[in-house]
């Protein structure tokens, strides 16, 4: 269900910021196409003109858990799964006004509605004053990529998801996914977060990749989705209640680009992540982020180098292999794998 809105009323002071200037485009290859989005293959009406969408709040969603840190690649200390999430992971510590890559689309098996797997980048402030309690220390970030969660959205989709007190609610300006809550400001007419894709990738077939950018800009965490700016969060949403100099406000201190699956299961999921093969069969089977880099501070994009360390919760059931500053691809990974059992797509 989407709502038609006037973008200036997403926002108490009624004024949309300006999109920073278009991003260098990450280089093409012959063998990598990009996605369909549904509206282009089907005649969806679009809102009255002067409007942007705005998807009504998802019926499930699960709080999200901040990506790892440190270097683990070992199997799982406990058999605990419920309520479990599950890495493949790499990361870098760097002061930085975000970043950006190509990602590519699978529909990634899951085992239930209440499981999600995803691809995606973080952009994350660490150690920032907790809003209203300044002696707690906590992260912030904004996050997309592309998600399967059946339970939020049927198809794999874009989302954004965002936090101001490392994780602690769903609240309005405060910390969640696409449009659930109020933080997310809509700028494009077209393409926003929950938006389905329609052509994904296929076993030694087509693949398909789809460029997710963040960039600070006008002191704004502005997201750049396929060919367009599509909106922003305001870097307002960071600096209340803390301070300001120490918030994802002005500046990331850490960017990370990883895979992650929620498991809602007493046992351990099924549920694949990318593909679901592992990293070892590379293009054509496994899933892959190409031409990471991140943009310093002085608004110049920097090569990936993941030098914060790798983080696989369970090298049993996914897996990550890494290439930086490795030719036409740049800084690249593959990464995915079955789940339990073993069994692509089950």
């Amino acid at each position: 269900m989407i709502d038609w809105v006037v973008p200036e009323s997403q926002l108490s002071n009624g004024v949309i910021a300006t999109p920073p200037a278009p991003p260098i485009d990450i280089q093409s290859t012959s063998n990598i196409s990009i996605p369909l989005l549904i509206v282009q293959k089907s005649a969806i009406e679009s809102g009255p003109e002067g409007t942007v969408p705005r998807p009504r709040a998802a019926a499930t969603s699960i709080l999200k858990r901040p990506p790892p840190s440190g270097n683990i690649d070992a199997k799982p200390k406990s058999k605990r799964a419920a309520g479990d999430h599950w890495y493949a992971s790499t990361s870098q510590l760097v002061d930085n006004f975000g970043g950006r890559a190509a990602f590519n689309i699978w529909k990634a098996f899951t085992q239930s509605d209440g499981d999600f797997s995803l691809i995606q980048s973080a952009v994350i402030r660490e150690n920032v004053p907790k809003p209203g309690n300044n002696a707690q220390l906590v992260v912030q970030t904004v996050e997309a990529g592309w998600i399967n969660y059946p339970g939020q959205i049927r198809d794999p989709h874009i989302f954004t998801f965002f936090t101001t007190d490392g994780y602690g609610s769903f609240a309005d300006n405060t910390g969640g996914w696409n449009s659930d809550v109020r933080g997310w400001v809509q700028y494009d007419s077209v393409i926003y977060p929950g938006y389905v894709f329609t052509t994904l990738s296929t076993y030694g077939g087509t693949q398909y990749e789809v460029k997710i950018q963040w960039l600070f800009s006008g002191g704004n965490w502005w997201l750049w989705v396929l060919d367009r700016w599509i909106g922003y969060y305001p870097g307002s949403l960071f600096s209340a209640n803390t301070d300001a100099a120490r918030s994802l406000a002005t500046k990331s201190n850490r960017i990370n680009f990883y895979g992650e699956i929620y498991d809602s299961h007493p046992t351990l999921t099924t549920t694949d992540m990318g593909s679901g093969n592992f990293a070892d069969r590379s293009f054509g089977s496994s899933c892959f982020i190409r031409q990471v880099a991140y943009t310093n501070t002085l608004s110049v994009d920097q090569s990936y180098d993941g030098s914060a360390g790798r983080v696989v919760s369970d090298t049993s059931r996914y897996s990550l292999a890494t290439f930086l500053d490795s030719g036409d691809w740049g800084s690249y990974m593959y990464l995915g794998g079955p789940g339990a059992g073993g069994i692509v797509n089950g």
